[in-house]
């Protein structure tokens, strides 16, 4: 039944399928959670500290869970370009620009289920993606999907870390899968790409200080310490995965459509006046999960890092504005390109 369930599995497009057991998480998942927490790297996600029984063992979210199917999904693109830094524009997350996964996920994990239904009659099964209050990636782990890199992503040995995890909760015993070794080694490339010094060692990041964070789930401004890391990324980050040497082993998604957005989309139309149209082509997709004006502060934070003068308009006019996040989000940017102007950096 497992091996059949892993290839019918597949056959709804996961690229990884595995098995764990649906048992209380042990070290180092368990661990790692509660210092993620006690140190406050959770920032204002409080829903990462609530539900804490169901997220050291599923079987507080389904108690009748024996076993776990864990799922990767490539969102990868291999041979594309990596968004690159251009000039009065601002980079997204390479997942953040296909329609938004998690009703897509869940349904094929819901085709699965309904297969193992017709196996198995009176089979208990729940899916989940991303949403429900578990910690996926440490069954996926568990499962044999990859294991845990250094910028604490799961890296797959034939994927990489570009996919996505959704699972299945089940009421029968299934034999499990053996956990993949590490295969990071002394590499550190990861550690020391990301631009906001967000890892407090390895395997340990504070995500208050994480930019997809800082561009997506941070409500308020931004800290000004972390607002020269934050570059040009609008909405989250791929620093740490970029550099990545498993990525070379990407694979080309087969279960999420195509994207629909560039890599890259233009500042003034973020911010300015034409942003209820760019707002429309984002219409579905995970980026559409910023609020208006927290994707307006993630741009006019860009604009300031761009160093280029042609923003200094519309800076100019959020400054003068009445909504205080994006008028004192504007001051600094101007700020920020008058300093370029004094080192002789700005472009015009």
């Amino acid at each position: 039944m497992a091996a059949a369930l892993k290839a019918r599995a597949r056959a709804e497009g996961a690229d990884l399928a595995g098995i764990a057991a649906a048992a209380a998480l042990t070290a180092p998942d368990a661990p790692a959670y509660e210092q993620f927490l006690a140190c406050g790297w959770h920032g204002e996600m409080d829903y990462l500290a609530r539900n804490a029984d169901s997220r050291r063992d599923i079987r507080a979210w389904m108690p009748e869970a024996r076993s776990v199917l864990m799922c990767g999904f490539s969102y990868g693109e291999p041979g594309a370009q990596k968004p690159r830094s251009r000039p009065g524009h601002g980079r997204l997350a390479r997942y953040a620009r296909r329609p938004d996964y998690h009703g897509l996920l869940r349904s094929r994990m819901n085709a699965v289920r309904d297969w193992l239904r017709e196996q198995a009659p009176g089979v208990k099964a729940v899916a989940f993606c991303d949403m429900s209050p578990i910690l996926e990636r440490a069954y996926a782990r568990a499962a044999g999907l990859g294991w845990q890199g250094k910028n604490t992503l799961l890296i797959g040995p034939r994927l990489g870390s570009y996919f996505l995890l959704a699972g299945l909760a089940i009421d029968l015993d299934l034999p499990v899968d053996s956990p993949e070794p590490d295969h990071c080694g002394s590499c550190r490339r990861c550690l020391d790409a990301c631009p906001t010094d967000a890892f407090a060692r390895e395997r340990a990041l504070d995500a208050s200080r994480c930019v997809a964070y800082l561009n997506i789930e941070l409500k308020g401004p931004v800290p000004e310490g972390l607002r020269a890391g934050v570059g040009d990324w609008v909405y989250g980050c791929d620093a740490c995965q970029e550099v990545c040497p498993w990525n070379r082993f990407e694979a080309p998604a087969r279960a999420l459509p195509p994207p629909k957005v560039a890599s890259e989309l233009p500042l003034d139309q973020l911010a300015g006046p034409g942003s209820a149209g760019v707002r429309a082509r984002l219409k579905g997709l995970p980026v559409a999960r910023a609020v208006r004006r927290r994707l307006t502060r993630n741009a006019l934070l860009a604009m300031g890092n761009s160093g280029d003068e042609r923003h200094r308009p519309v800076l100019e006019g959020f400054a003068a504005g009445a909504d205080p996040l994006l008028a004192e989000q504007a001051r600094w940017s101007l700020a920020r390109l008058d300093d370029s102007a004094r080192r002789g950096t700005i472009t015009r």
